[in-house]
């Protein structure tokens, strides 16, 4: 099986960008990838995306693209700006080609057809086979704060989990069916997880609280889709499972803080942090402090 490494190169090669960075998480049947890609000078010249079938891209302007071309089927379908924040979609299958002619600072989401078909199966709604917008593109609030919320795990991908991941990709592939796809969106499922389904998914959570659980596992624990499983976990406990698991680590981390000698470095390691400054970070986003002034309070 191609490597998530190349498979993400496959789709970028062809930009002669100054800088890229990748988020790549695996569903059942396909792999989620979003790039960031950025240039800062102009005259790039033609690029087309590899010409794969049942692919398309769901491109977000970081910033104003000044000048650019875009051919479909070999015919030009807009030339012009493309403002910040402006969301616009290809079809690889149209054989697109641009023109890049001024710099720019984009996130691209390559979404395959497969991807697509297992969310509507999930969903328990009929397929859909088109991702579609004008090829000028469109304002869309919500793929703005989509691509914020990837902003700082494309920066620091080292620190991001699978759960974390999982969660925000398939939030933003989903919408993307709904809003571009007209895929109907599923009935709402207000339950709560079975008191035995949620024993299984925070046992499974604390068991292995160093270790990077994903949520295809927990929701196959529990006999659900991952989509029905996140929101059964929310209305349960209030939290996202992500979101749990770091406020238990942070309550683990605690205990290891205030009864033993280890290192902040060592506690970070055992409670699955990547790194110091990430377990500071997250530490000082639910305590308010660091960990080290923590521990100095408790034992002043």
């Amino acid at each position: 099986m191609q490597s998530d490494l190349s498979y993400g190169q496959h789709f970028v090669k062809e930009f002669k960008a100054d800088s890229v960075s990748q988020l790549i998480t695996r569903t059942k049947t396909s792999r989620l990838l979003v790039s960031r890609l950025r240039r800062d000078t102009p005259e790039h010249g033609l690029v087309s995306p590899p010409q794969v079938d049942a692919v398309f891209s769901v491109l977000l302007q970081l910033r104003e693209q000044k000048r650019r071309e875009l051919f479909l089927d070999g015919k030009c379908v807009h030339r012009g700006s493309y403002p910040a924040r402006v969301t616009s979609i290809v079809n690889h299958l149209e054989l697109p080609r641009a023109n890049l002619m001024s710099p720019f600072d984009n996130l691209i989401f390559t979404v395959p057809q497969s991807v697509l078909n297992e969310i509507a199966d999930e969903s328990a709604v009929p397929r859909i086979d088109q991702l579609y917008c004008k090829p000028g593109g469109v304002l869309d609030e919500a793929v703005w704060h989509l691509g914020k919320a990837l902003l700082p795990a494309l920066e620091r991908p080292h620190e991001l989990s699978s759960m974390y991941a999982e969660h925000v990709m398939l939030g933003a592939f989903t919408y993307f069916a709904q809003k571009f796809g007209c895929m109907r969106a599923p009935k709402e499922r207000h339950g709560m997880l079975a008191p035995w389904q949620l024993r299984r998914a925070t046992d499974a959570m604390t068991s292995q609280i160093g270790e990077d659980v994903t949520l295809k596992m927990l929701a196959c624990a529990c006999g659900l889709s991952v989509s029905h499983f996140i929101r059964a976990f929310k209305a349960s406990t209030g939290d996202p499972p992500h979101r749990w698991l770091l406020r238990h680590r942070v309550e683990h981390s605690k205990a290891l803080l205030r009864g033993t000698e280890e290192t902040i470095a060592e506690i970070s390691v055992s409670c699955g942090f990547a790194d110091q400054s990430h377990f500071t970070r997250v530490f000082k986003l639910f305590v308010g402090t660091s960990p080290a002034a923590w521990r100095r309070c408790i034992h002043s």
